[in-house]
């Protein structure tokens, strides 16, 4: 009885030193999954700081607002792209289109130019991004309503 009770206390002691070794082995796999997501993050970032400077060494005097408009648009791309490679992508609603709630987030108002425009995208304030069919953020929309004279 005693022996059979030290063989089972020895099965128990290996077994949790089996659940132990693997509890570590998922937690190191766990932070090296992070790690690497995150050196895809940085690198990606440290590519957007670099287009920045980039971008600013081309400057040699003011900047008419056109000019200002297409550097800032440029950059904004760039991070888009840095976005992108996570596997998150940009998306932007085309005016006309039907409002959908759920990949839209309403932000204003706009009178429609007929029965047919109302409840639609009038103006995008700001992008959307995606993961698959995950909404990461919904986009920003004007939305457009058709208000007939109430006469």
């Amino acid at each position: 009885m005693t022996a059979a009770l030290a063989r089972q206390q020895q099965l128990a002691e290996r077994r949790e030193e089996i659940v132990t070794r693997l509890h570590d082995e998922v937690e190191r796999l766990r932070r090296g999954e992070i790690e690497t997501a995150l050196d895809l993050v940085r690198h990606s970032l440290i590519r957007l700081h670099d287009q920045i400077l980039r971008q600013a060494e081309h400057i040699t005097g003011p900047l008419d607002a056109g000019e200002l408009r297409a550097l800032l648009t440029a950059l904004a791309d760039e991070a888009a792209d840095t976005v992108a490679r996570t596997g998150v992508e940009r998306y932007v609603p085309r005016p006309g289109e039907p409002f959908d709630r759920a990949v839209q987030r309403p932000v204003g108002r706009a009178a429609a130019e007929g029965p047919e425009a109302d409840r639609t995208v009038a103006r995008v304030v700001a992008a959307g991004f995606r993961q698959g069919e995950r909404v990461v953020r919904k986009a920003e929309v004007v939305v457009s309503r058709w208000e007939p004279d109430a006469e």
